[in-house]
């Protein structure tokens, strides 16, 4: 489901909450009795000496590889291959041509080429072999006198050789890594997404990190009951013919795998790579996926199977996000007190009979869908509050019977809200007796009975609690 971002939004407006925005940290102070001048130069020092045996120490197979190459040449250049035939009364004797200077500036050009050219660019690498062979020509045009023992021809082509052979590493080592890159997110991420990454692997990171981003959790409704009814094998594979058509459908809207949790999936949007509409399509997959749970039924039926339905939970913050674990296994996954609050809102679509329930910060991000308010709520583990909403379609006419519902139905709850129990009971019974199957004005209406009864305490305001998951 592509959602038009033109749409106009139909909903309460609530007011926005602002945090402060943290102070920066101070700079760490000099050591005493040092110029700034003299730290920085020695921490750029440091840092580039430790940079340089970094960059060795990765690239140590291809420095060793290309100098290998290197020996290889240098080694026939000097008659070393054949030293055994000029051994004379027990001595060995260097051949002529390593007393050469053409040999010698081949020797150190050959070994500097050897080192640096696998820790290079591609450009940077193309030039510094260019200049390598410029002293190689200086001597080859301006010697004279006998013909060199050491041709300049050969010299170019050992030159031309390390670089050629550099390159073709290089192109090996990264189709190599970028393929594992691909095969290590494949099972997270669309293969479109993996080969993003593959192609820039610069533009993330599997560090942790802090981003905003949106969660989803996807529980399929009574499952124990449902497990009571199957055979294990039967009831695996129900869950692979459910979780199936899902996952394409989360790959589909850019959504990312965290983990299947036996009867349920955790997806979020946003990371590895950053998505600015990462709340849109966390709720268009949403809906997509509770049309093809409908369209799973017919065949769950042929096959003996009971029917099933999907709670969905959405919610967008500020998480932790990268590879997390021990030293014996790791896993890319996020944390956070938004993951917490999208758990919770999945389980509330129990209660209040949702498909689908979003967080407050999801409905400011994705705006191009009409929602209803189900209220106010402070779920198991959180002191704070907060306002729930139930996505119903996306680009909605304005002037909808759907919009002039919602209307009434935001002016109910503004009523229950500040206690005005009969003028938020009447409006509730008329939209009950317009739509019959809803049980969420059952649900309120049942509340404001109980609160003309018992009236809630002073500081209640109009939140519904709940201590149990």
């Amino acid at each position: 489901m592509a959602f038009p971002l033109t749409a106009r939004p139909a909903f309460i407006a609530s007011p926005e909450q602002h945090s402060a925005t943290p102070a920066p940290e101070e700079p760490a102070a000099a050591p005493q009795g040092a110029s700034l001048g003299s730290v920085v130069d020695a921490l750029h020092l440091s840092a580039a000496g430790g940079q340089l045996a970094k960059a060795l120490r990765r690239q140590w197979l291809q420095v060793a590889l290309v100098l290998a190459v290197f020996a290889l040449f240098v080694f026939n250049a000097s008659g070393v291959f054949e030293i055994v035939f000029d051994i004379a009364d027990g001595a060995l004797t260097a051949p002529s041509i390593v007393r050469t200077k053409e040999f010698l500036v081949l020797l150190v050009t050959g070994i500097a080429l050897s080192l640096l050219l696998p820790l290079l660019t591609p450009i940077r690498a193309s030039l510094l072999t260019f200049v390598a062979m410029l002293p190689v020509l200086f001597m080859g045009y301006t010697s004279t006198g006998q013909r060199a023992l050491l041709p300049m021809e050969y010299s170019l082509l050992t030159i031309l050789m390390l670089f050629v052979v550099n390159v073709l590493i290089s192109y090996f080592t990264e189709t190599t890594r970028k393929q594992q890159l691909i095969n290590a997110f494949g099972q997270y991420v669309p293969a479109e997404l993996a080969k993003r990454i593959s192609q820039d692997p610069g533009q993330f990171s599997l560090e942790g990190d802090s981003r905003e981003l949106s969660i989803m959790f996807c529980d399929v409704h009574n499952f124990s009951a449902i497990s009571e009814q199957l055979e294990p094998k039967e009831l695996a594979e129900l869950l692979n013919t459910l979780f199936t058509p899902l996952t394409r459908i989360l790959y589909k809207h850019h959504g990312i795998i965290d983990k299947y949790m036996g009867d349920a999936i955790m997806a979020f949007w946003g990371a590895p790579l950053p998505d600015p509409h990462h709340a849109s399509n966390a709720v268009a997959a949403a809906f997509e996926m509770q049309d093809a749970v409908k369209e799973l039924m017919p065949g769950f039926h042929e096959r003996g199977w009971p029917s099933i339905n999907v709670g969905i939970g959405i919610n967008t913050g500020v998480v932790s996000v990268g590879n997390m674990g021990s030293e014996y296994r790791v896993a890319y996954t996020v944390i956070g007190d938004a993951v917490n609050l999208a758990s919770r809102l999945q389980e509330l679509t129990r209660i209040y009979s949702a498909r689908i329930i979003v967080g407050e910060a999801t409905r400011r991000a994705c705006p191009i869908v009409t929602y209803r308010e189900l209220g106010l709520v402070q779920v198991k583990g959180k002191n704070e509050l907060a306002r729930i909403y139930e996505p119903s379609s996306p680009g909605v006419d304005p002037h909808s019977t759907l919009v002039t519902k919602l209307h009434r139905h935001n002016e109910a709850l503004h009523h229950y809200y500040d206690r005005k129990w009969e003028a938020a009971a009447e409006i509730f019974r008329k939209l009950k007796d317009e739509q019959p199957d809803d049980p969420l004005y059952d649900y309120y209406l049942k509340r404001i009975d109980e609160f003309k009864d018992d009236p809630p305490p002073p500081e209640w305001q109009g939140e519904i609690r709940f201590t149990v998951k």
